[in-house]
């Protein structure tokens, strides 16, 4: 029996493997993670637009000389075999290489230690001219003809990974500065959220100052954590494999305990996802965040609940983390006693809602007033999660939130039951329609204003659609239709 050597067809492989499924912040955050295993303390996104648009990830870890460097751009140049340091972010040793060939065609490192520059590219381009696994490296006179080889010169060392000949974006030029702009846009909410505790400025012996083109990122805490009304509950330590998993739930606080600052935050990431659920860390990096995985079934009670699960890096396989390292799945055998850890916070949230009474829903439209049973008697509450409310929400400081939700109160306090009974047992005829077409479509077009986006308007007006008033004018509908 003879053995051969079957080498993998480069063209064919890099082509294959640029469709594994990174989105533009996920391979983002990617090459962010090598740069935090570099112990680097500074990081840098810079990107430009123009004729030859480009993304540099700039740091100041330790770099590479030229043999790391090669080996670094080989495709799995680690295995996940391998027992890693405990600030190892890496898995498969393939994230550098795929990661940026997902978004580009043209990948360029540069590293300096030790005094010495050296850079390499894969080039897609060029790989298919020559048919196999033709690395580029460059010459030092051509070293100085890269981009940002001046910045990193001023380095003690560091590393300048760069992003070129997009070719998944767009076709013309003006939907892909379009579309570029988007990506960058939503990767800085990304790396703001999923680097957040590395970004905390507060006890933190591994933090990171990160920049979008000279801008620093500011860290987006998912559990409020600066918030006086945010509750933590006890941490627990779960095993597996005697590695020791540490599990802490937290109770956030109700939208009327949020300052307006938060509440504004809040409303600006509704793309993030930022929902109750488990929020999954490795190595203190947000791997996966706000579900339940089947733990638990989402519900309004269940709200105010999060719970963070921190992972080291020795475990990956039981938690099956993929390449991404944009999901995992729970261990078998860490289900029932971290079910028994998410009952309890949850037990925590369903409180502070049955205090604020339970709704009684006796239809699928929604109302300005609520039936709400609270304690075993009825109470008619207005509708805090109407668009327009949210709109107050979010435009008001807090002295004038303070002001408006005591004035709601104060309606919901003194709703006059008995004299609206009194007049219904006497068959008095109540005034309907007492407002213009106008004024309701003005009203109306104060919560699609509101939203950000042509899908969240779309989704708001369908809301606005269900309200018993918008139903009593469906002329005001109509005309917010026809804007749309």
């Amino acid at each position: 029996m003879n053995n051969i050597t079957l080498t993998p067809f480069a063209p064919n492989l890099i082509e294959s493997t640029r469709s594994i499924g990174y989105s533009f912040e996920t391979a983002l955050a990617d090459i962010v993670d090598n740069s935090i295993s570099n112990l680097a303390s500074r990081i840098d996104i810079n990107f430009r637009l123009g004729a030859n648009p480009y993304v540099a990830i700039i740091d100041n870890g330790v770099g590479m000389p030229q043999d790391v460097l090669k080996n670094a751009m080989r495709y799995g140049s680690s295995s996940v075999l391998e027992t890693r340091k405990a600030n190892d972010l890496g898995r498969f040793g393939l994230g550098l290489k795929m990661a940026s060939m997902s978004q580009c065609r043209k990948l360029t490192v540069l590293s300096k230690q030790r005094n010495s520059i050296n850079a390499v590219s894969w080039d897609l381009d060029h790989i298919h001219k020559t048919q196999d696994w033709s690395l580029l490296v460059y010459s030092k006179d051509k070293l100085k003809e890269l981009k940002h080889y001046e910045e990193l010169t001023k380095l003690k060392s560091g590393t300048v990974v760069i992003w070129e000949n997009f070719d998944r974006m767009a076709e013309t030029p003006v939907e892909f500065e379009l579309e570029f702009n988007q990506k960058l846009d939503h990767a800085d909410k990304h790396l703001s959220l999923v680097f957040h505790r590395y970004l905390e400025s507060i006890n933190n012996k591994n933090k990171i100052d990160m920049y979008f083109n000279q801008r620093k990122l500011k860290p987006i805490d998912p559990f409020f954590l600066s918030n006086k009304a945010t509750q933590p509950l006890e941490e627990e330590t779960l095993f597996i494999n005697k590695v020791g998993i540490k599990v802490k739930p937290f109770v956030v606080p109700y939208t009327s305990k949020l300052t307006s600052e938060e509440r504004r935050l809040q409303n600006q990431y509704k793309d993030l996802n930022l929902n109750q659920g488990l929020y999954i860390y490795r190595n203190k990096r947000l791997i996966v965040w706000g579900k339940w995985f089947y733990l638990l079934r989402e519900s309004e009670l269940n709200r105010l609940a999060r719970v963070r699960i921190d992972l080291p890096n020795s475990i990956d396989e039981y938690w099956t983390i993929d390449v991404k390292k944009s999901n995992a799945a729970i261990p078998s055998s860490l289900k029932d006693p971290l079910k028994k850890i998410i009952i309890n916070a949850v037990g925590k949230s369903e409180k502070i809602y049955r205090y604020r009474g339970r709704t009684i829903k006796e239809s699928n439209n929604q109302h300005i007033w609520q039936k709400v049973k609270n304690r075993e008697k009825i109470q008619y509450l207005v509708n805090r999660d109407l668009p327009i409310f949210k709109t107050f929400e979010d435009k008001l400081d807090d002295t004038q939130f303070k002001l408006f939700d005591s004035f709601i109160k104060s309606l919901e306090e003194t709703f006059p039951y008995q004299s609206v009974y009194y007049d219904l047992a006497k068959d008095e005829e109540f005034a309907e329609n007492t407002m213009t077409v106008q004024e309701v479509y003005d009203l109306g077009k104060v919560s699609l204003n509101a939203a950000t986006s042509m899908t969240e308007k779309k989704s708001t007006l369908k809301i606005l659609e269900n309200i018993d008033l918008f139903q009593k004018y469906p002329e005001a509908i109509r005309l917010l239709e026809q804007e749309l």
